[in-house]
């Protein structure tokens, strides 16, 4: 079945759509001329495969989509609606729809433009599935539904009137039409793919060989290398077994080792000490003779008296100390201070070199501008003013004085000349 909608005679109204219904085995359209019988051909081909009819392509769209004048509007929508079942049996929907629009005011030129086309499906369980010419090429859709080329339909199915004596056509052209529709190009093109795939196994098959007499060498080779690490196995575990003998013969030395080792230790330790003892004896010796030595007088008192001595004198010790931790303290304080201190002395440096480089850099930028006034004065003849002057703030003011009395005496002359100008324009 087919809908048809403002093409050419078809009315543009919702209420002007044809629907047209074919019938197995086949269907004859009869009437007079003007009635539409190549309409609904034409209809059926631009739904099958998106073109236009002769005559009718461009942006004008021709003849095909009705008159916007004869309709009196300043556009028309036309769609062409055909359902058919493609090549599974599923039912199949293409919608494509146009508008067109006139494009100037008395309505003599119009524009015809392609609006989006919707192809829809429905499965075997009756889910619909329907895609957009935005997302998909519905013509190529529509020619792998329907299980013919696009050939087949242009020249034979859907063959124009006007295209219909294509079959006497000139021997080239007549040529590309059987080729396009017997698709002999297309198995020529399979024919070389098939030559050059063939080319392409037998290249591999010829590598495969080259591999495999490779893979065979390694074969032998990896034999050989089965053998000898079995050889290699055999006698590692013939050495293990002799380690192992060797080690149990081994373990009573140990055991002999270890015992002796034991008293090794001891008697080093024994001797250590013995060391230690001889060498505090001696020690001790050498300091109650040193401290005979030194004593250059004996005390004569009771013990008591001594341990108040020695009490006094541990008080002294203290008190000598306790000072010493405050000098100590003192010392730490003047340190933190003379850190404090040679660092404000780094600052007042770096703050130093800043001044004399801003110091630097003003002496150079008086000097540039002094030169700059005496260039300029020089340029005005201001009389005051010298090469070998001195710029001081009077003559710095005295300067911007004349730079100013100067400006105004031009500005007066402009005007003078100015007025001059005028009265000579109107004397004139």
């Amino acid at each position: 079945m087919m809908g048809i909608l403002g093409i050419r005679s078809f009315g543009p109204d919702a209420g002007d759509m044809q629907r047209v219904k074919f019938f197995k085995p086949l269907t004859l359209i009869l009437g007079p001329n003007g009635t539409g019988k190549t309409t609904i051909i034409e209809c059926l081909k631009y739904a099958a495969t998106g073109d236009m009819p002769p005559g009718s392509k461009g942006a004008s769209g021709g003849n095909f989509i009705h008159d916007p004048k004869l309709a009196k509007e300043r556009e028309i929508k036309a769609q062409v609606k055909l359902m058919i079942r493609d090549i599974t049996g599923s039912a199949c929907t293409v919608e494509r729809s146009m508008i067109a629009k006139v494009k100037d005011g008395k309505g003599e030129k119009t524009k015809m433009q392609t609006l989006d086309g919707v192809l829809t499906r429905r499965n075997q369980e009756g889910e619909k599935h329907s895609i957009t010419s935005r997302c998909a090429d519905l013509n190529r859709e529509m020619i792998g539904a329907m299980g013919v080329s696009k050939a087949v339909l242009e020249n034979v199915i859907f063959c124009h009137q006007e295209d219909s004596n294509w079959p006497l056509s000139e021997g080239k052209a007549l040529k590309e039409k059987f080729d396009a529709i017997f698709a002999s190009t297309r198995y020529t093109k399979a024919l070389d793919e098939i030559k050059k795939l063939k080319l392409s196994q037998d290249q591999d098959i010829r590598e495969g060989k080259k591999e495999l007499e490779y893979l065979k060498q390694h074969k032998v080779k990896a034999e050989q290398l089965t053998g000898d690490l079995e050889q290699l196995q055999t006698k590692l575990e013939a050495s293990v077994d002799s380690v192992n003998n060797i080690n149990a013969e081994l373990e009573p030395i140990k055991v002999k080792l270890n015992d002796l080792s034991k008293r090794y230790n001891e008697i080093y330790k024994l001797q250590m000490s013995s060391d230690k003892h001889q060498s505090e004896m001696e020690h001790t010796e050498k300091a109650i003779q040193d401290l005979k030595e030194k004593i250059r007088e004996e005390f004569q008192g009771t013990t008591a008296e001594l341990e108040k001595e020695l009490k006094d004198f541990s008080l002294q010790v203290k008190k000598k100390k306790d000072e010493q931790d405050n000098l100590r303290e003192e010392q730490d304080q003047l340190a933190t201070d003379l850190s404090k201190l040679e660092k404000e002395k780094s600052k007042l440096f770096v703050e130093i070199g800043k001044l004399q480089n801003e110091a630097e850099l003003h002496k150079k930028n008086v000097d540039e501008r002094n030169s700059k006034i005496i260039k300029i004065a020089g340029q005005y003849d201001f009389k005051e003013f010298s090469s070998d002057s001195q710029i001081d703030d009077n003559m710095y003011r005295k300067f911007f004085e004349n730079i100013k009395q100067k400006l105004q005496d031009m500005m007066d002359d402009a005007k003078t000349k100015k007025v001059c100008k005028q009265a000579t324009g109107h004397d004139g």
